[in-house]
């Protein structure tokens, strides 16, 4: 990028010479455009002000606004020209295109010009100065960044003249409030003001949409007790208005007063079950209370069942966001990757020496280790144990074998398009495991052969911005996704039934230990997810192996194991003796439940001396 390129000023006088000479020709279309790219670049800058004088001189103020129409796609310097041309003769018609403006690019400073400083709000209705404020709120920020409130400090200004103009409106003391205390970052006593102006539009009319206003300035001000009064006294008065208590749950939240705010929530949901708002909010706010994803998943049933909603809700999404297997895939924990993290990738294919393991590991993290660093022999101590290298069930999917401690795929490659669409679908991170199955939609047309062979040979990443390992991890959990969308295992099936894709993956599950077994599991408390009919099965087959890993881990290293209680904190209808289980095993301070003689019931821990010799880390 060249010093013009990166200076907006620069650029803005690199148009405006090119507009001078249009002008100069006579040709006012192309000096118009010119002095729209200026003002685009940049908003203040006074020659873009005084060439659009010098135009409105040549062709007239009719001539000079047809020179600058509002088409579709609209340019956003020919709007901002159009504005100021407008604001000569109609100032809250040209005060409102500029707040437009300022909605889709909040950090310019469009309004920010001189006739807008002059305005007198007395001459102006102020309602419609209630609505530019309105208009230019969401996009601020709450509050503004320092940058974005220095530039729209006009607005500000504007509204501490106005409602000093307008003493007996409500509506606008209401929405400058709202605007006000935006501006904590630039004016300190904005704050001030929009407790103030908030106070008397509520004073005036005390309706909803004053008190919302109110009731926000309150709570920036670190009130939360007096906008909580404010909110109540108004739903008590429209007790239909439930959103406001949707509001109040959340600031109760965020103070951490969980219990009130579910508590109020619940009032709501008494009062209207089917209320969008309250559901998706109690539901986040009851797992953010204990954990419990049963929260989760029947906020998945709700929306299943309730397709339509008042808006777009972020609530499913913000419970998932940050926790393994909900919102992401969990990175691998093998000793040979994290030797892999230690050696820089450009010196990997090059690199030829020995590498010591103190014990065996799952044949995906080897597999990777081979790949990225060919020349690297190892050697592995200790003989291979029974319990790793072969099915943990008779009849399982066996997708490797072993030699002794070698193992070789059982499948063959899937092809190089499979590859490709894998690839190209895949990623660690999902919104939740809903959105990841929604993902996986593409994946179905492939056949349920070719998916196994995805989870032996999977994918490398085609970039190195991730962590050795994760962007594998996450194809293997992508295609056995894919499973549950394989048209081949859904041919005559109802719509949403997944016993036969369960029935592939419990057997992958069961199979050798390997991160393919994650992979499978995490399909699997997807199904249950949006199956309800399979969860009992999924609960089985999710708590039997967590139970079998966590007691092989007495004896050896089960790298999968921490992840598998991972899994087990998102599996519908869990055993809650299993969940206490893997809630310590991720403390790192479990013990282990004793050895199982024949399949029953999903074991209960024992309770003793912590043996962390049988949950540490190599």
């Amino acid at each position: 990028m060249t010093e013009q390129q990166d200076n907006p000023t620069a650029q803005a006088h690199g148009e405006l010479a090119l507009a001078r000479i249009a002008l100069a020709e006579g040709d006012l279309a192309h000096a118009a455009g010119h002095v729209a790219g200026a003002i685009a670049w940049a908003p203040g800058l006074p020659e873009a002000h005084e060439l659009l004088a010098a135009l409105v001189a040549r062709a007239g103020d009719e001539g000079a606004l047809e020179l600058f129409p509002v088409e579709q796609p609209a340019f956003i310097g020919a709007v901002v020209a159009r504005a100021h041309l407008q604001g000569r003769h109609d100032p809250m018609g040209g005060l409102l295109m500029l707040a437009q403006a300022t909605r889709f690019d909040a950090a310019q400073p469009w309004a920010d010009v001189s006739w807008v400083r002059a305005l007198e709000p007395r001459r102006l209705d102020p309602d419609d100065l209630a609505r530019v404020f309105v208009a230019v709120m969401p996009s601020l920020g709450d509050p503004a960044g320092r940058a974005v409130a220095r530039a729209n400090e006009v607005y500000l200004d504007l509204a501490r003249r106005a409602t000093a103009a307008h003493p007996g409106s409500a509506l606008l003391h209401g929405a400058a409030a709202g605007l006000a205390r935006r501006f904590t970052a630039v004016a300190p006593g904005a704050l001030a003001d929009a407790v103030r102006w908030g106070a008397h539009g509520h004073r005036l009319r005390p309706d909803k949409l004053t008190a919302v206003w109110y009731a926000y300035a309150l709570k920036a001000d670190g009130r939360l007790d007096p906008a909580l009064q404010v909110m109540r006294q108004a739903w008590q008065a429209q007790p239909g208005e439930l959103d406001l208590c949707a509001d109040m749950a959340n600031w109760l939240a965020d103070a951490g007063r969980l219990d009130e705010a579910v508590a109020l929530l619940d009032a709501a949901t008494r009062q209207a079950p089917d209320y969008d708002c309250a559901v998706h909010t109690a539901a986040r706010l009851r797992f953010q209370r204990d954990g419990d994803v049963v929260h989760l998943v029947g906020l998945v049933d709700f929306i299943r069942a309730h397709p339509v909603t008042s808006h777009e809700h972020t609530d499913l999404e913000g419970a998932c966001r940050g926790r393994a297997w909900l919102s992401m895939v969990t990175g691998p924990s093998e000793a040979c990757v994290n030797v892999l993290h230690q050696i820089p990738r450009e010196q990997r294919a090059g690199l030829d020496g020995e590498l010591a393991l103190s014990a065996l590991e799952v044949p995906s993290a080897l597999a990777l280790l081979r790949r990225e660093a060919p020349g690297l022999r190892m050697r592995i101590a200790g003989e291979p144990p029974a319990e790793l290298v072969r099915a943990q069930r008779p009849g399982a999917r066996v997708l490797w074998h072993y030699d002794g401690l070698a193992a070789r795929p059982a499948v063959p490659p899937p092809s190089e398009a499979a590859l490709a669409l894998l690839a190209g679908v895949a990623g660690p991170f999902w919104p939740h495991p809903v959105a990841a199955y929604d993902r996986a939609l593409p994946l179905g047309r492939l056949g349920a052969d070719e998916l196994i062979s995805l989870l032996v040979h999977p994918p490398a990443p085609a970039g190195d911005g991730l962590p050795d390992g994760l962007f594998e991890r996450a194809a293997q959990a992508y295609a056995c996704l894919g499973l549950l969308h394989c048209e081949q295992l859904r041919a005559g099936a109802e719509p949403g039934d997944t016993a036969r894709a369960r029935a592939v993956l419990t057997g992958i599950v069961f199979g050798v230990e390997d991160w393919s077994t994650e992979a499978a599991a995490f399909a699997l408390v997807v199904a249950a997810w949006v199956d309800p009919a399979g969860r009992g099965a999924v609960r089985d087959a999710i708590a039997e192996r967590f139970l079998d890993a966590a007691r092989q881990s007495r004896d050896r290293a089960v790298t999968i194991r921490n992840s598998l209680a991972a899994l087990v904190l998102t599996t519908p209808e869990m055993v809650p003796e299993v969940t206490a289980l893997a809630r310590r095993v991720l403390d790192d301070g479990a013990e282990a439940p004793g050895p199982r003689d024949e399949p029953g019931p999903p074991a209960t821990p024992a309770d003793g001396p912590r043996k962390r010799r049988w949950f540490g880390r190599r």
